[in-house]
């Protein structure tokens, strides 16, 4: 469901959520709400944040283009609802982040 480039980024970030498993069940562009989200933690105890993370890839981006790609995965979050899972689970507190690379930049906006 990803593009190519999205694929990439998307691997390493599931590999380093990996480490969590111990608090978290981790998944995968899963439908929740009106889309499917790029990566869910869905926390194991109830009082834990819950957390989704929606990834944007370009080429060559500048600081600019990077800063309003990652704003739009941020609003991608809101508009389609990727929290109606976690919200169905009772979970209290999520955490979104919007991410986005271009090449070895990245810039991230959280909620």
């Amino acid at each position: 469901y990803d593009t190519l480039k999205e694929n990439y980024y998307q691997g390493l970030l599931l590999g380093m959520t990996g480490l969590f498993t111990n608090t978290y069940y981790i998944s995968s562009n899963r439908e929740s709400g009106e889309g499917r989200y790029d990566i869910q933690l869905l926390p194991k105890n109830i009082d834990m944040p819950g957390i989704i993370i929606e990834i944007k890839a370009t080429a060559d981006s500048s600081d600019a283009g990077l800063k309003k790609l990652a704003a739009e995965a941020l609003a991608q979050i809101e508009d389609k609802k990727y929290d109606t899972e976690l919200r169905k689970q009772n979970i209290k507190t999520i955490y979104k982040y919007g991410i986005a690379f271009s090449g070895k930049k990245v810039e991230i906006i959280t909620n």
